[in-house]
């Protein structure tokens, strides 16, 4: 694990569960690093899957609450709702919680996973114009043009023209 800190002698935790008594100690930690795959690798759904991704964090301490400002930021490796396409794309998102100084651990695992969670995209294309695949032939559409007569695949085709 990569890390980068204030503190040269403080290991950044790879499970990301802070101890609340060293940041009190410490007066405040600012710290980031790479994120370790077996903690990320199930959150998106398949086919689509974290490829990298690191954290970088603040905590802050006032009166009775200790202030988490976090960012997580990577590359993802997301599917193309039209052609198909596996296409990495970058991604980056921000986090701030509060915790109470009282709590023996800070778990910051846990707003990660929920941070890289809301990172999924319902419905991604590879770019804006993308053609998709023909439904008869499955020809890429945006590499090669084919020559399958459209259909219309509509249930509500036969009704066309009925009702005038």
């Amino acid at each position: 694990m990569q890390e980068n800190s204030f503190y040269r002698d403080y290991d950044v935790p790879q499970d990301l569960r802070f101890k609340t008594t060293d940041i009190i100690h410490m007066g405040g930690l600012q710290c980031s690093c790479q994120l370790n795959k077996k903690y990320i690798s199930d959150i998106l759904s398949e086919p689509n899957r974290i490829t990298q991704a690191s954290v970088e964090l603040s905590f802050s301490i006032a009166n009775q609450e200790i202030l988490v400002q976090g960012k997580v930021t990577g590359q993802r490796e997301i599917q193309c709702a039209r052609c198909l396409k596996l296409v990495k794309q970058p991604f980056g998102e921000e986090f701030f919680e509060t915790y109470s100084n009282k709590l023996e651990i800070i778990d910051i695992m846990f707003l990660v996973r929920q941070t890289l969670a809301l990172t999924e995209d319902i419905r991604f294309l590879c770019k804006p114009d993308c053609r998709g695949i023909c439904p008869m032939c499955g020809q890429d559409l945006n590499v090669a043009s084919c020559n399958c007569q459209p259909v219309n695949l509509s249930p509500f085709a036969v009704l066309k023209g009925k009702f005038k």
